[in-house]
């Protein structure tokens, strides 16, 4: 096949007008040209093999219905450096990239002895102001205690709500929500109306009533907020910083995100709607929607034009890497499988970018990885991760 043959074919691919063993030719092409880099024929069929193919694909994933599982990243950063990968099994699809490499290598996925899945239910806890656990994973819809005049209650879609149930005292009483590792996101309405979510690893301290003329509340891990307004008391979120000293977010009605986790390097203060005053020590800094605080040591840095998408990933049920290094990109993983990860060796810090449905089990995040040339293993419930 000449240079002329082999365009028009393309184009009659590109068309959808190519019978089997054609199509089946034009993707051979393909793989040896991802997996060697070598084409035989010029620099401008090439190209016009790698656009043609990469068209294709994502006209037919669009065209799809979203299903559950692995999905396409709607947003790329840059052109496809290692592989395209689609698997259709159980109405799975992933598409992975990773960044900048010569010759990827592509790596078969082991096979796991025991499966981890994703979270299959919400295993968090209420520690009320008595001392008394209640687990919300093993009880019924409905009301759960009693504190005061102010009941907690059930409801059938899962969330968690207080509710007065008689004239309100303005005794400050503390309850604590954890939800640990390997736990779905649990969600919950305070007593003035306003809803959290908390991601797995994650706890929160918070008064059954808000007395006096501020409504504070403390965090550890990740929390998403969407705070009811009340201009005459505003609502506080303090968080330990690694850096020393306590964090403050000031609101008064706003949606933000706030990503406290101990293992994490900086606190994260993303925000959605309103507007914010982040303070750490004499520091203070104002906040407009899609921009970021981040805790240092120094003071605050503020990051403008977020990716709120990528931010907000794991409430909307995704992992969302964008150029993520793989030890920020497991400990994330590690949180929500609860699994420990062992790093062998000098890892290659090469950033990584996808969208995945976090209700995949571990093996099928695993298998996108290794075909992204990561190296990594299972031992039970420990992830190892080599060069």
């Amino acid at each position: 096949m000449n240079i002329k043959q082999a365009k028009e074919l393309l184009q009659r691919y590109q068309a959808g007008n190519v019978n089997q063993s054609e199509k089946e030719l034009i993707e051979n092409w393909y793989r040896q040209l991802i997996e060697t880099g070598e084409w035989e024929w010029g620099e401008g069929e090439k190209e016009q093999l790698q656009k043609t193919i990469e068209r294709r694909i994502l006209k037919k994933i669009h065209s799809s219905p979203k299903p559950s599982g692995i999905h396409l990243l709607g947003r790329r950063s840059w052109w496809i450096a290692a592989s395209v990968t689609i698997l259709l099994g159980g109405a799975v699809w992933f598409f992975f990239l990773k960044k900048t490499v010569q010759s990827p290598q592509i790596v078969k996925a082991e096979i796991l002895p025991d499966e981890v899945l994703a979270p299959q239910s919400n295993k968090a806890m209420i520690t009320l102001a008595n001392g008394q656990k209640v687990y919300l994973d093993s009880i019924n819809n409905g009301a759960l205690a009693l504190q005061g005049n102010v009941k907690l209650v059930k409801l059938a879609s899962g969330e968690i709500v207080y509710q007065p149930s008689g004239e309100i005292s303005g005794q400050l009483q503390y309850n604590t929500l954890e939800n640990p590792k390997g736990s779905k996101v649990i969600n919950m309405a305070l007593i003035d109306g306003t809803k959290v979510w908390l991601n797995a690893g994650s706890s929160l301290v918070y008064p059954i009533v808000f007395a006096g003329d501020k409504r504070k509340v403390s965090i550890t891990g990740e929390a998403y907020f969407e705070v009811a307004k009340n201009p005459a008391k505003p609502f506080l979120v303090n968080v330990e910083t690694q850096t020393g000293g306590a964090g403050e977010i000031e609101v008064l009605g706003t949606h933000f995100d706030v990503n406290a986790y101990p293992e994490e390097r900086n606190i994260k203060t993303t925000l959605l709607e309103g507007s914010v005053k982040v303070k750490k020590s004499n520091a203070v800094q104002m906040l407009s929607p899609g921009q970021q605080a981040v805790f240092t040591k120094s003071g605050i840095e503020l990051e403008k034009d977020v990716d709120i998408s990528q931010v907000m990933a794991w409430k909307e049920g995704f992992f969302l890497f964008n150029n993520i290094d793989i030890h920020t990109l497991m400990r994330q993983v590690a949180r929500w499988y609860d699994v420990d990860v062992n790093f062998e060796g000098d890892i290659p810090a090469e950033g990584y970018t996808g969208k995945i449905s976090n209700d995949v089990p571990l093996s099928k995040l695993l298998e996108a990885l290794q075909l992204n040339g990561l190296h990594a293993s299972m031992e039970g419930r420990k992830i190892n991760i080599i060069p």
